[in-house]
């Protein structure tokens, strides 16, 4: 993320490259990074003359000789010619035309490679743009880093969170930045400046229910309370669009997963860095550390998966989430 950071950083302030291969599965980045490029480099009065932006297809033979043609040519407005090329992995078999223009680079244009999944760095059309320009691989951050990256976010757009809201936002959105990013700037158009934004207002303005959410179901098993655990997952079930099922076997994992960590750490106050988890929450693992020591915590394992195949339709029925559900509380509870 840093590296992410300090590129925005240099586009925004008017150090630009002249070519930028962008590749990755992450499009968050991919899109910032590319919206960045164009209002860096070309102005509102140029964009219709010296902006092009394509999605590159199969089956057009003709497309990379374009892609160098307006390269090749001069600004007619502003001060640079900016092609993007979206899916570029379409735009040529070999790019052998892209690699003669880099080698010979018109100074008053900028080039886009961007790339919906990540490339072979062995290729020359990679090694190229590595030499003359600028690569970033746009990848997914993993769960343990949304946590801190909501923080990070909601600090840059002047939005204050308290712990349990960023939690329940992580819960159920995941590591998808896009919809992360969407959410915030609603809490920010409808909250009141500087004042600390509570769970109870996370669920009136974008409708995340407190009581019914992925973080009071681990909460509530890592108090080993069965009941309460029983009663949401029955509620979750019934309404799978809201709480699909991976997204909760999903979630259960992730917390046992940073319990067995939790009980590996010879020094407990390095828990907060090493799980990814804000030190408000630590304690929370402490308590559940007692009532799921390491052995019962590998059972877990075992009946996560077994949940995980049910809920693809492995020797069961998968519509029947709450029956899987159902039964994986019960075994976690009473094994």
């Amino acid at each position: 993320m840093s590296e992410y950071n300090k590129l925005i950083n240099d586009i925004n302030n008017g150090k630009l490259s002249p070519i930028y291969l962008i590749h990755g599965d992450e499009s968050f980045f991919s899109d910032n990074l590319i919206n960045a490029i164009i209002n860096s480099s070309v102005k509102a009065d140029a964009v219709d003359f010296d902006l092009k932006k394509i999605y590159s297809k199969k089956l057009d033979e003709n497309q990379e000789n374009e892609v160098v043609d307006f390269l090749k040519r001069y600004p007619l407005v502003g001060d640079f010619n900016l092609m993007v090329v979206k899916d570029s992995k379409n735009l040529s078999n070999d790019f052998n035309l892209i690699n003669s223009y880099i080698e010979n680079l018109n100074k008053k244009s900028i080039l886009v490679l961007s790339f919906n999944s990540s490339i072979d760095k062995r290729k020359k059309v990679y090694k190229s743009c590595l030499k003359h320009g600028i690569v970033f691989e746009s990848k997914k951050i993993y769960d343990s880093q949304v946590y801190q990256w909501i923080e990070q976010q909601s600090k840059e757009k002047s939005i204050n969170l308290h712990p349990n809201s960023i939690k329940i936002i992580a819960d159920f959105v995941g590591n998808d930045l896009s919809q992360i990013d969407n959410e915030l700037e609603k809490l920010k158009l409808n909250s009141i400046k500087d004042q600390v934004i509570r769970p109870e207002e996370v669920e009136n303005i974008i409708g995340f229910s407190k009581e019914y959410n992925f973080f009071e179901l681990t909460k509530e098993i890592g108090k080993n309370n069965y009941q309460k655990s029983q009663d949401l997952v029955s509620y979750m079930s019934k309404n799978s669009k809201k709480y699909p099922i991976p997204v909760i076997i999903g979630t259960i994992y992730s917390f046992f997963n940073k319990l067995f960590i939790y009980h590996s750490l010879e020094n407990k106050n390095e828990a907060s860095k090493t799980l990814g988890v804000n030190p408000y929450f630590i304690e929370e693992y402490k308590r559940a550390s007692v009532s799921y020591p390491m052995k019962r915590i590998s059972k877990i394992f075992n009946y996560l998966l077994e949940a995980d195949k049910r809920s693809k339709g492995i020797d069961f029925d998968a519509t029947n989430h709450e029956g899987i559900l159902n039964e994986l509380i019960y075994k976690i509870f009473k094994n």
